[in-house]
């Protein structure tokens, strides 16, 4: 029998930030307790190039998403998902695991099935309030499901179920400094917005916020930007060097930033959702509209049932409402920031791990 000390664990996550930042903080954790981790993940892409900044060892496979559209990529599906199937049966068969851990996203899906057909006990961590496919076809043969969101435990067996808060990024979570304001042209004694639009940026809430930009200045809101790669000249020549906007495409900076404002504006991805409650950060939240299931909305309306956010879809959303919408939070701080709670998304990726290895040491025992 094998001794907790040399345990192997197959991590598989990818697509985006959602997936990967997750897997990563319950694989460091479980390298902590002494594991063996290899993540496998698709080649050339977000995850892989995560993965390559850490001591994680890290394998690729080469699968497709299947776009819920028709596109001509889809000719290549079928071969796509069985070569990525065998090339992850051959993956199992060296690295000889004795767990598999998927957080989402399409590469998940054939690591974890193969897992499954070599009965590999397989964990799976859900971030959403709405599962996506992989999560729910994987979660027919997981041991446990892992539920950051509870409205999700109504789509798993209920007896696998475990609300165990969403895995984030510690080193977001634990930075203490805030930002140079100077460096950043900034007031430290005004209130400050962040719209968080993402690495790609958002078109559509940059659109929502360069109408009422003056109107926020004049009321002593300043803004911290994050336009997106595509779109950081276009809002730079519109913003024209305004005293009191600070705009960028990506930071490594994000926890220094959440430090310094008062406010958040963002999509309703679950991962951003649970740093803003850990950090107790009121938010506007803007689903987006094309999340699949609509997932990004019941996202948001977990935070607004706890009276820490305010919600406006996107069909809806105006200039003038966004407007109202942030003078109403500022001048509502102290009651949005009391409404938060300790949060079960700190503690998450310690819950899982140890409760893994729990059940495979039972596992063993009993074997």
């Amino acid at each position: 029998m094998k001794t907790q000390k040399n345990l192997k664990a197959i991590v598989a996550a990818g697509g985006s930030g959602g997936h990967i930042m997750p897997a990563l903080s319950i694989a460091k954790s479980l390298q902590k307790s002494g594991v063996e981790i290899l993540y496998v993940g698709n080649k050339n892409s977000m995850e892989e190039n995560i993965i390559s900044t850490t001591d994680i060892s890290f394998k690729e496979i080469d699968v497709q998403k299947f776009y819920r559209k028709f596109t001509f990529a889809h000719i290549k599906f079928p071969w796509k998902i069985l070569k990525s199937m065998s090339d992850s049966m051959a993956i199992i068969k060296k690295f000889k695991p004795d767990f598999f851990v998927g957080t989402g996203g399409f590469v998940s899906g054939p690591v974890g099935y193969a897992a499954h057909l070599k009965k590999i006990p397989i964990f799976i961590q859900e971030q959403n309030s709405f599962p996506g496919v992989t999560s729910k076809i994987l979660g027919k043969y997981a041991v446990n499901i892992f539920c950051g969101n509870e409205k999700a435990k109504d789509f798993f067996q209920t007896h696998k179920v475990i609300i165990s808060g969403n895995p984030v990024n510690m080193s977001v979570i634990s930075e203490t400094e805030e930002i140079d304001y100077n460096s950043y042209g900034l007031d430290k004694k005004s209130k400050k917005i962040l719209l968080l639009g993402g690495s790609q940026g958002s078109l559509a809430l940059n659109n929502f916020l360069l109408p009422i930009i003056d109107e926020l200045l004049d009321n002593n809101i300043q803004i911290i930007w994050q336009t997106g790669q595509r779109h950081l000249s276009e809002i730079n020549k519109k913003v024209n060097g305004k005293k009191g906007v600070f705009t960028f495409d990506f930071t490594k900076s994000i926890g220094k930033i959440y430090n310094s404002i008062d406010l958040v504006i963002a999509r309703a991805g679950a991962i951003s959702l649970a740093e803003f409650e850990i950090k107790k950060i009121p938010s506007i939240l803007i689903p987006l509209p094309t999340a699949a299931e609509n997932h990004q909305f019941f996202n948001a309306q977990s935070l607004v049932i706890k009276n820490v956010a305010l919600m406006a879809e996107q069909k809806d959303l105006t200039s003038d409402l966004l407007l109202n919408k942030i003078l109403l939070c500022m001048n509502n701080l102290d009651y949005y920031i009391g409404n938060f709670k300790e949060s079960n998304h700190l503690g998450a990726s310690k819950l899982i791990s140890e409760t893994i290895l729990r059940s495979i040491k039972k596992n063993e025992t009993t074997n």
